[in-house]
């Protein structure tokens, strides 16, 4: 399984970064490219949803509650990690949420290939925080704007080539 897609979106819904790598699969580059946008938004339901049964669960344990839904997606509020959020016949993107609600969001190629653990896919996920702690940390850059670092561009493309730290 290899990463073909990284994204950032923030918390108000605006893609911040969203990076892809090597060649995508589909009829064309524009066709592909479109596939993994749609697999992206689609992906933003299921984390918005997963997000909301968390809260509540949250809310309903503070309250006296059972903590049903914590239960189910076997992750307690405060992880950021949600897991693998979304899947099509051709991706599998794993979710992270970060401390201001920023979505990260990693697509990875659904083929033949082992599955990445979830070891694997927390420390890249880390590698994307630290990088974005970064980028939004620099005081040139613009509060909810596109991320335009070549630093942070470098830093999420060492993912693909398995080259981070």
């Amino acid at each position: 399984m290899s990463l073909v897609c990284a994204a950032v979106i923030s918390p108000r819904n605006a893609p911040v970064h969203v990076q892809t790598f090597g060649e995508l699969v589909g009829d064309d580059d524009e066709s592909a490219d479109h596939a993994v946008q749609r697999t992206l938004h689609c992906s933003l339901d299921a984390v918005e949803d997963l997000l909301g049964r968390i809260d509540r669960s949250s809310i309903a344990s503070a309250s006296g509650g059972s903590g049903a839904a914590v239960a189910t997606t076997g992750r307690g509020p405060k992880d950021p990690y949600l897991g693998p959020v979304f899947q099509t016949e051709d991706h599998r993107v794993h979710a992270w949420v970060t401390n201001t609600r920023a979505r990260l969001l990693l697509v990875y190629e659904d083929g033949f290939g082992a599955e990445p653990n979830s070891e694997t896919v927390r420390a890249a996920f880390k590698a994307v925080q630290d990088a974005y702690a970064d980028a939004v940390s620099d005081p040139f850059a613009t509060k909810e704007g596109k991320i335009e670092s070549t630093r942070f561009t470098r830093r999420v493309a060492a993912l693909a080539t398995g080259t981070h730290r």
